[in-house]
């Protein structure tokens, strides 16, 4: 297997560090594979088994209304964490599925195999308490900036966080993120621009 690439080890050393005989167990269960732009990596319906370590590529997490709109939740921009973890957790079907907005490349864990090591290093147990405490984080962050900011404050915090994104992905992927339609979004992007232009 090859070795995983060192921004990944970043990303999850920085949650919480682990030591060399942990990574020495997780490493053989590892797996590198493509996830092809518009393929799922969280199928709605279906229950979530396996945890993914993003290496490039944009996932996105929405959910569709009733009338068959889509709406975006969250970006997850390499390198990142992906799996819908309230299904891991209760076992239940997806219910916001995660799919490949880019061709993109994952390695992906079985989490019944992760939580057979955690007998054994307790170190698993405090990587996913630190991780499931930033998705609480990131929640939280987003709720509040759909309660307290406009759609253009929405659009620069975003950019702002992932400056190459409007680049890689569809625009009107960005529209459904921030709850406004394509034709809007571009008006928000001309007045941007103006802006620095007159500046």
């Amino acid at each position: 297997m090859s070795d995983l690439p060192a921004e990944l080890v970043a990303m999850i050393n920085a949650v919480h560090p682990l030591p060399d005989p942990v990574w020495s167990a997780l490493r053989p269960l590892l797996s590198r594979r493509p996830l092809a732009r518009g393929e799922h990596f969280a199928v709605l319906g279906k229950r979530q088994r396996t945890i993914g370590l993003l290496e490039r590529g944009v996932v996105r997490a929405y959910y569709t209304t009733a009338d068959g709109k889509e709406y975006n939740k969250y970006f997850f921009v390499a390198p990142a964490l992906i799996g819908d973890y309230a299904s891991l957790l209760t076992r239940q079907p997806v219910e916001l599925p995660q799919e490949a907005l880019t061709d993109s490349v994952v390695w992906t864990l079985e989490h019944d195999a992760l939580l057979r090591l955690e007998r054994d290093f307790i170190d698993l147990l405090q990587i996913q308490r630190r991780f499931a405490e930033s998705l609480y984080l990131e929640n939280e962050r987003r709720e509040l900036e759909i309660a307290t900011m406009s759609a253009s404050r929405r659009y620069a915090a975003l950019t702002e966080r992932y400056p190459r994104l409007e680049f890689e992905i569809p625009l009107y992927q960005i529209a459904a993120y921030l709850g406004i339609t394509p034709t809007q979004l571009s008006r928000l992007r001309s007045r941007r621009k103006s802006r620095r232009v007159s500046t």
